[in-house]
């Protein structure tokens, strides 16, 4: 009996703080309404840089309808730039992809031609771009959205005040299902999580489309995660410094698809599972000295749903019943649990008012409201379609390993007198990287380095030797290499001084160590060039 009473009065507990909690956050997410219209009164017309990344997986049509909306947008053209991650795309869908103009192409082919995922496909390519992209914000986005022409001033606007920004995801074509899914949505985007951004608490980026600004990347790193969820993880670390997530319902982006009863509770597990694990790797964080608001982050991905709020409190019902002479049983009534039920579902349309809903949303949250113990219970089988099956011996879990596709690039070679054309044939994992100088029928091949700069530079170090000197960027006195930046590109990029050295131009200008221009000058220049600038001292 004792251990009955310890059990029931925990769980009523802590059901009874979640409906307080659940109401405080309703009441603050409309006391920041009147705030959004604040912000959005006085807000300066500041056209910021944007670099938008966006994830692809076999999916060559939505990008290219993507990449149109983007190039309809109302935001200037040279205020924005467009990066496409192909995640272990097939060679059809990357040869549509690389005849269309507009954006960047980063190819990731990892072990096994499995996707690496999203937002570890981002930390791939933030690593690569952050230290050089001349940027204000990153614009995370999934290739299956649909935007409208607008969307870039929206996110702009928005980055006025706020760092981190969420959007909200809506269905667009207008089947039943799809309607309930929005109002679902709606009710978490504008009424949960935009309530806890007025209370003081974090919020998770699970959103198919996510802003963040430049200054926040510097200091707190979208790292990839062996023992988690990235999406989550990195939440947990945004509150850990106190940077709040906003949730933002003007920036929306649209899905073509229609939904099934299978989709959303496959989908649903999905993010069960990933709050789950995340909040089993971070348990320790609750018995830590990190902030209430840190320890409430990690509580808050196992806070009950709808369903599992009712099912407990039937349990404690059914307790009480089967148990009359436990001490909760005398003490708390079945009124008094059925009456704790009763203010959830007051939330519930708490959160209706606060959104100011029409009829029809009226109607879908009583539609919502009994299909979602159905979705629930498929949700619940859905485990098995997405957990790989226990086959008994275990494997010791590897890393991914990402490769580069084999790119070869023109180039130009020069005895002194004439220049010849040439090819050079770049290649780099993440354990090494070697570069293949071409000419003709012959080849030239570095051993494996470190990083593709000092490849490079073994190729010229080898065609110096035979009285060749290789026009690129590496080999050229305008270029500037420092051990920081090829930290953080690997090797890949540096700095051309040409303008900065010839206009007294203050911009950075980035360019890969195996490109070339017209503009090349004999690497020995170099000293000169720099001692000039101040950058070595004469």
């Amino acid at each position: 009996m004792v251990l009955l009473d310890l059990i029931a009065w925990t769980l009523f507990v802590y059901l009874v703080l979640f409906v307080i909690y659940r109401f405080v956050i309703i009441f603050n997410s409309s006391k920041g309404r009147m705030a959004d219209i604040y912000k959005r009164e006085y807000q300066p017309v500041i056209e910021r840089k944007i670099t938008v990344l966006i994830h692809s997986h076999n999916n060559s049509a939505k990008v290219k309808a993507l990449l149109e909306a983007f190039s309809g947008q109302t935001y200037s053209k040279d205020k924005f730039s467009l990066n496409i991650i192909l995640d272990n795309c097939d060679n059809e869908n990357v040869k549509l992809l690389e005849i269309l103009g507009g954006a960047r192409l980063w190819r990731i082919n990892s072990t096994g031609a499995k996707p690496v995922g999203k937002y570890k496909a981002f930390a791939w390519l933030l690593e690569r771009i952050r230290a050089f992209e001349n940027t204000n914000a990153f614009v995370f986005i999934d290739a299956e959205c649909v935007i409208k022409k607008d969307f870039l001033e929206k996110i702009n606007a928005a980055l006025n005040e706020n760092a981190v920004i969420a959007g909200e995801t809506l269905r667009r074509k207008k089947f039943f299902l799809n309607k309930l899914v929005n109002l679902k949505n709606k009710i978490t985007a504008r009424v949960i999580r935009h309530g806890r951004f007025y209370s003081g608490l974090g919020n998770v980026i699970d959103s198919d489309v996510l802003v963040i600004k430049q200054d926040i990347l510097e200091k707190i790193e979208f790292e990839t995660t062996d023992s988690g969820f990235e999406e989550y993880e990195y939440s947990v670390k945004l509150r850990y410094f106190s940077i709040p997530v906003l949730y933002s319902s003007d920036i929306a982006v649209y899905k073509n698809r229609a939904e099934t009863i299978t989709t959303i509770g496959l989908e649903d597990y999905k993010k069960r599972y990933r709050a789950f694990k995340t909040f089993l790797n971070n348990f320790s964080v609750l018995f830590s000295k990190s902030g209430f608001s840190v320890k409430e982050q990690v509580l808050s991905l196992v806070y009950p749903s709808a369903v599992t709020f009712v099912f407990w409190n039937l349990v404690l019902i059914w307790g009480s019943l089967t148990y009359p002479g436990t001490y909760f049983a005398k003490t708390i009534s079945v009124n008094i649990l059925i009456l704790l039920m009763f203010s959830r579902f007051v939330s519930e349309l708490q959160c209706l008012i606060s959104m100011r809903c029409n009829f029809r949303d009226y109607y879908h949250a009583v539609s919502l409201l009994l299909i979602s113990p159905l979705i629930y219970l498929r949700s619940m089988p859905a485990g098995f379609q997405v957990i790989p099956r226990n086959t008994g011996k275990r494997e010791k879990s590897r890393p991914v390993r990402v490769n580069f596709e084999k790119n070869t690039v023109d180039a130009m070679i020069t005895n002194g007198k004439n220049e010849f054309p040439c090819g050079l044939e770049i290649s780099k994992s993440d354990e090494n990287a070697s570069v293949t100088f071409i000419f003709k029928d012959k080849k030239l091949k570095s051993s494996k380095q470190p990083r593709i700069c000092y490849a490079v530079e073994e190729i010229i170090k080898k065609l110096k030797v035979h009285g060749f000197s290789l026009k690129v960027c590496s080999n050229c006195g305008y270029f500037h290499l420092t051990e920081s930046t090829a930290a953080h590109t690997e090797g890949e990029q540096g700095y051309c001084l040409y303008r900065n050295f010839k206009e007294n131009s203050k911009e950075k200008e980035f360019t890969p160590v195996w490109s070339s221009c017209r503009k090349i000058i004999p690497s020995q220049a170099g000293n000169y060039i720099r001692r000039e600038m101040g950058l070595e001292k004469k």
